[in-house]
């Protein structure tokens, strides 16, 4: 037998365990995707159940009736078109004026060098390490002195500084070439010409990715706006949403509509923007 001959059982063997191998692989990642996915279906099929359906035992995936009528009520008994809109009110602020400052004190810390630059920054990454948990009080006590307790700048105004926006910006300016700037500086442009004409749209797939990522924290944030809010008119979602939990009993199908109703802007930006969202969260580790 020739050495071709032995050779054919072998590649065929080969082949077919990269098969199996990749069979395995790809079911194992079916059934996962299916586990992750399994608490959103719960939920959206939930919204459209009654309290019995929702309570049943053993569980009832699909109702008999769709109920689509909860979500009328979420919209209009519960004014949940009024936190929908303090919601998107505070996240399109907070996300905007991230946006700006970071992209600028990322380009500083990235691109220009000034004496003491790296203990600066490696201060600003020390605070990182502190739990937002422990400066809650000192964030209190700022905002009652500028008397933004109860209102929805109180939200916005302290969470407008962002250190992880910095860091994460950084990594992005980082990751193109000196040359840029050295050309640009020959055509007669400042650093802020600069930063804004030639960097800043360069680095548009961090800027998309960081506004998801904040988009998400935002949207979702629910300790603070608990601390400095104490009008129903300004509730956001998450106070909303926790609200319809009772002392003794509890509207399942209401909760879920609202989660649902919740989460769908989340759910259609990440859908849009995920590719450009993992292109930036890569670009943002190359360079440290």
């Amino acid at each position: 037998m020739t050495a071709t001959a032995m050779r054919a059982p072998r590649k065929k063997q080969v082949r077919a365990s990269k098969v199996v191998a990749r069979t395995v692989l790809y079911l194992v990642l079916i059934a996962w995707a299916v586990f992750m996915l399994m608490p959103f279906a719960w939920m959206i099929l939930t919204s459209i159940k009654t309290q019995k359906e929702a309570m049943s035992i053993p569980i009832k995936w699909l109702p008999e009736v769709a109920h689509w009528e909860n979500y009328i009520q979420v919209l209009t008994k519960y004014n949940f078109g009024l936190y929908y809109y303090n919601t998107g009110f505070t996240t399109v602020i907070i996300i905007s004026a991230q946006i700006i400052t970071c992209s600028m004190a990322a380009y500083v810390f990235a691109r220009l060098e000034f004496p003491g630059k790296n203990i600066i920054f490696l201060l600003m990454l020390a605070v990182m390490m502190v739990p937002a948990q422990m400066i809650m009080i000192p964030r209190y006590v700022i905002t009652m002195k500028m008397g933004l307790l109860n209102t929805l700048w109180g939200i916005i105004v302290s969470n407008i500084p962002s250190i992880y926006g910095t860091f994460f910006l950084r990594q992005n300016f980082q990751s193109l070439p000196r040359d840029l700037d050295e050309s640009a500086m020959l055509d007669g442009c400042g650093y802020f010409r600069t930063f804004w004409t030639i960097l800043l749209p360069l680095v548009r797939n961090g800027l998309i990715s960081y506004a998801v990522l904040s988009l998400m924290w935002a949207w979702n944030d629910f300790l603070w706006p608990l601390l400095v809010i104490s009008s129903s008119k300004r509730y956001v979602l998450s106070i909303a949403i926790a609200n319809l939990q009772g002392e003794y009993n509890t509207d399942y199908p209401l909760m879920m509509t609202a989660g649902t109703i919740a989460m769908l802007p989340i759910l259609v930006v990440f859908i849009f923007a995920q590719n450009r969202l993992m292109e930036g969260i890569a670009i943002s580790g190359l360079k440290t």
